[in-house]
């Protein structure tokens, strides 16, 4: 789930004089040049609150996972895990007035939210709580539960890294009139949607990745075994 400043595009064209094109560039290109600034990076994550679901039996659980493509034919789930992604990115301004009287729209802070939004252990409620089984079940949840958490720890500070190496690329905007502002804001938050976008989404394919380690035929025959062997 994504949520973002809102992102209107606004482009401003103009003629410009061939001949006086060059002489001008180093004024007209980027009249909020003279300012140094440095935005503020505020990151927050999140694990989720865990919660429990015992509404299904294994033939609608095999069939919720298989929904959302976590369970292959012929296959069947006594349990799932289940949560989302969500990231968010904010960005606050600063309006500061040129020598040249030029308004410019500056980067001051920039808040970035990556975590997880309700993770959810499914089992079979047919499993009786007390049996192998269940516990079983239960304990591979969880495995996967604890593969989610371990991942966001390793990656929220690589992301962490690569957004502070990147947050002066996102340049001040000149606007004609203060009405402007938060047109400017818009557009440059959505430049820090776009470096941020494949952070995450590398995060969840490496997150992914993990997941399928734990279910696989070697491990769910192993499983098979240890409560016929009790």
């Amino acid at each position: 789930m994504k949520k973002w400043y809102l992102t209107s595009i606004f482009c401003s064209f103009a003629i410009i004089n061939p001949v006086m094109a060059a002489q001008e560039a180093s004024v007209s290109i980027n009249p909020c040049g003279e300012f140094d600034y440095s935005p503020r990076l505020n990151m927050t994550t999140s694990y989720g609150k865990l919660s429990y679901n015992y509404d299904y039996d294994r033939e609608s659980l095999t069939q919720l996972g298989q929904e959302y493509g976590l369970i292959e034919p012929n296959m069947y789930a006594s349990g799932l895990s289940l949560f989302g992604i969500d990231w968010s990115v904010t960005l606050n301004t600063t309006v500061r007035v040129a020598k040249d009287n030029s308004i410019c729209v500056i980067p001051a802070s920039l808040d970035v939210f990556i975590g997880y939004q309700e993770p959810t252990i499914y089992i079979d409620k047919t499993l009786d709580k007390n049996s192998c089984q269940y516990k079983l079940v239960l304990r591979h949840e969880h495995q996967h539960q604890q593969i989610s958490i371990a991942a966001l720890e390793y990656f929220i500070p690589r992301i962490r890294e690569q957004i502070m190496q990147n947050l002066a690329k996102v340049s001040p905007q000149n606007v004609n009139s203060l009405s402007q502002t938060d047109r400017a804001t818009a557009e440059m938050n959505d430049e820090y949607i776009k470096m941020i976008a494949p952070l995450v989404e590398s995060f969840k394919a490496t997150m992914l990745k993990s997941q399928k380690k734990l279910d696989n035929t070697e491990n769910y025959r192993f499983e098979s075994t240890v409560c016929a062997q009790q």
